[in-house]
């Protein structure tokens, strides 16, 4: 579980990590758009809370398989591409985004995705996703 409270969120999105992700990891409050579950998602990869990811998936999660990838990977920037729809008062959005990280062997690698987004009962989850090229 983080615990850091201070300092810029791993998102990139220029704000204290306490008043960005912080406060979704921490369980403080709900993203309340598809882009601010997504930057927390991010963020729990970029501090390995393997719980968070697991309880904003919409589907049943392989912990197992996503903890390895989580070890096997140090995620160090996110872009945002192009985000349709995942509004608040949406019930579905869409995101296209890249993510650097750097693997075992400490390549450099970008994962290139179009995430797919659910609202159910008041909650964003996500629930899937297409590598893009």
């Amino acid at each position: 579980m983080p615990t850091e409270t201070n300092g810029l969120c791993p998102c990139g999105s220029q704000k204290e990590y306490r008043d960005c992700c912080g406060r979704f990891l921490e369980k403080k409050a709900l993203p309340p758009t598809a882009e601010a579950l997504m930057r927390s998602r991010y963020t729990a990869y970029v501090k390995g809370d393997l719980d968070y990811l697991v309880e904003t998936d919409f589907h049943e999660v392989d912990r197992e398989a996503t903890k390895a990838w989580m070890q096997s990977a140090t995620f160090y920037r996110l872009e945002i591409l192009k985000v349709y729809r995942g509004k608040a008062l949406d019930k579905k959005g869409r995101i296209e985004f890249k993510a650097w990280y750097r693997d075992e062997e400490g390549e450099e690698r970008i994962h290139h995705e179009l995430s797919d987004f659910e609202k159910y009962k008041g909650r964003w989850y996500y629930s899937g996703g297409l590598a893009a090229t």
